[in-house]
């Protein structure tokens, strides 16, 4: 299993994860004050402590990104109103408009 997260730096396999998810179990372990004089929890901690913040870092930008998608919705933009009259005073025909739907003809 690869996921990949933002750029090249976050490519993680399964050990990499696996490694990152040990660390953030010694941690919540160290959070309620339990194992924090196990010597081999601080070694394993302290060797794998990078590849927490990567993960921590991808699931970061993964929520990031999520967040940003839900921002920008579709715009939607409304078509010109045109308008002309076939006969005029001129060969060509009458006048030709061309306006934007929320502005009101009567005002025009």
């Amino acid at each position: 299993m690869i996921t990949r997260g933002f750029g090249p730096f976050l490519l993680m396999n399964f050990w990499d994860l696996f490694r990152a998810w040990c660390v953030d179990i010694i941690r919540r372990f160290w959070d309620r004050g339990e194992y924090r004089d196990v010597k081999w929890m601080q070694d394993v901690h302290d060797h794998w402590f990078f590849f927490w913040v990567k993960m921590k870092t991808y699931y970061t930008m993964k929520d990031l990104d999520e967040q940003i998608e839900e921002m920008f919705h579709d715009s939607r933009i409304d078509p010109p109103v045109f308008s002309e009259e076939v006969e005029g005073e001129t060969p060509l025909g009458g006048t030709m408009r061309l306006r934007a739907p929320w502005v009101d003809e009567e005002n025009d």
